[in-house]
């Protein structure tokens, strides 16, 4: 019993010792404080800067001039090629959309309030496709490369919307052309290909930048036209035959392109359109087919001198 109460007044007396301990710091603690805010408010009361820099309002006394073109280049060197090699009628001064400069801020999520809007300059009363295409961004994905449009599926489904003609054509004048999709030709919006990218030219040496500029019109290309001056070699690509005859005649017949006579693919024209009635009435109503005489129109017999 004895044992049990010398042990509880050890314990008291431990606890009292803690106590005063802990206040001690805590009194030490405070005074750390207090001196620390006497030495703040001595540092408060000394000049804050110790460099006296002399005012300069002659430096303002101008407004700036608006930033140039190449200014803006200078922080946005991406936007400023993209712009001139594909900016298509964007390329005008930045300061025609961005009516305000750097006041971007995360804090106040203001992005789409200082972005200028496509509606702002094309309206669907001055841009035909806007009345149905709403979302300018779908097609065109970066309006400082306006003309670059990735063939995206948004933009394949509405082809006939701004070219009408060439699907138009496509379904008119069936053909393997019209079992295909825009994109398999255009890998790019604004590419013409060339027709060499899918066919094998008609004979070696052969050159053309698209086969409407010989004979077939890429969306009709069974609807074989040709201009006055095509060659003649061309047209012996499929006509092999007639070709090999014509180049050896020895008639004036030989100097003529196949154009000046053939006006239009499968036209057979007649005699009578260019030579008239060269022969009596009497020769012509017993021979009525210049042929019977002449044979061959690409190889007539000639008279021997």
């Amino acid at each position: 019993m004895k044992q049990g109460v010398n042990r509880f007044g050890r314990l008291l007396v431990s606890v009292a010792l803690l106590g005063w301990a802990t206040a001690g710091s805590g009194f030490a603690f405070a005074a750390e404080q207090a001196s620390g805010a006497a030495e703040m408010g001595k540092r408060s009361s000394s000049p804050v800067a110790t460099v006296q820099i002399q005012k300069q309002p002659e430096l303002y006394a101008v407004e700036p001039p608006p930033l140039t073109v190449t200014q803006c280049g200078q922080c946005h060197p991406g936007v400023f090629q993209d712009i001139k090699k594909d900016g298509g009628r964007h390329a005008f001064t930045c300061q025609n959309c961005h009516k305000s400069f750097h006041s971007y801020s995360p804090r106040k999520n203001n992005w789409d309030q200082i972005m200028p809007k496509c509606s702002d300059c094309h309206s669907p009363a001055t841009v035909a496709h806007a009345q149905v295409f709403t979302q300018c961004a779908e097609c065109h994905s970066n309006p400082h490369s306006i003309k670059v449009m990735p063939m995206s599926q948004k933009l394949l489904a509405s082809c006939a919307t701004c070219h009408a003609g060439p699907p138009a054509d496509l379904k008119q004048f069936p053909s393997k052309h019209t079992k295909l999709s825009c994109a398999d030709c255009h890998t790019r919006h604004g590419l013409i290909p060339s027709c060499n990218m899918c066919h094998k030219p008609h004979y070696e040496g052969q050159d053309f930048k698209t086969c409407a500029s010989e004979c077939h019109p890429v969306h009709k290309p069974k609807e074989i036209s040709y201009k006055k001056d095509v060659g003649t070699r061309t047209c012996g690509a499929c006509h092999e035959g007639v070709y090999a005859t014509w180049t050896k005649t020895p008639s004036r017949h030989g100097k003529v392109s196949c154009a000046a006579c053939h006006t239009k693919h499968g036209f057979i024209p007649q005699c009578t359109d260019c030579h008239g009635l060269p022969h009596s009435k009497q020769l012509h109503e017993r021979f009525p087919k210049c042929l019977t005489c002449h044979q061959d129109a690409h190889n007539p017999p000639v008279r021997q001198r």
